[in-house]
């Protein structure tokens, strides 16, 4: 495999498993919104372990693609570009892999079988020592990373102020929704945005990395056999 090639398919695993993470959030946030935000009810849905499935599956695929998404960019976006990518992806093995794979394997069982542990667990001080260092990384590694794109040393420029908003984002939905998965899917949607707003801003990356190492007509007229 070429390194064009082999860019083309991470870009094009990052973009899948954005896309599947973002789907993801919106039918959890609409599934805990229909159990009444109520973790034991949301947790025995028929819905909820596929739906934590394509969540991890999207969060493996973003880390997959992670590391030539900024292969691509190291000679422009400098230090800050790394420190924000290394810090994204601490961040993201918490929130993306790990509460995934958590919701998906471990919150059914203690749902049917251990009801009463099921919120307890959440305010454990392991848990909330681990979801603090991940919250803090994740929003320090989004606006690090944003840095060199606002400077012009990355494209598009755009992209910065959106992963702003999703440090923001990311900050606020501690508040929007302080105690948990809320009644109202929108509130939901709210409290989810930044890292909504991270995997839009990392897929339209990856869709760029993908689309640029296209091969081209030149290319594969090199490849054809020639006409005995």
């Amino acid at each position: 495999m070429t390194s064009a090639q082999l860019l083309r398919a991470s870009g094009l695993a990052l973009l899948t498993g954005a896309v599947l993470f973002i789907v993801h959030i919106v039918a959890r946030s609409a599934i805990t919104a229909n159990a009444g935000g109520i973790t034991v009810t949301f947790a025995k849905d028929g819905l909820w372990v596929p739906i934590n499935a394509l969540g991890v599956i999207g969060a493996v695929l973003v880390l997959v693609g992670m590391p030539a998404m900024y292969a691509r960019m190291a000679g422009s976006s400098g230090l800050l570009g790394v420190i924000g990518v290394l810090l994204i992806a601490l961040g993201w093995l918490f929130f993306g892999l790990f509460l995934s794979f958590y919701s998906m394997a471990v919150l059914p069982w203690l749902a049917t079988n251990t009801p009463l542990l099921v919120d307890g667990l959440n305010q454990h001080p392991p848990m909330l020592v681990a979801f603090s260092a991940a919250l803090l990384a994740e929003v320090v590694g989004i606006v690090l990373f944003a840095i060199p794109f606002v400077r012009g040393r990355v494209h598009p420029r755009w992209v910065a102020y959106v992963l702003f908003a999703s440090a923001v984002m990311t900050m606020g939905g501690i508040f929007i929704a302080p105690s948990g998965p809320a009644t109202n899917v929108t509130i939901n949607l709210l409290s989810n945005l930044g890292p909504v707003l991270l995997m839009i801003a990392i897929g339209a990356l990856a869709l760029r990395m993908w689309a640029k190492h296209a091969p081209t007509e030149q290319t594969q007229l090199r490849v054809q056999p020639s006409p005995t």
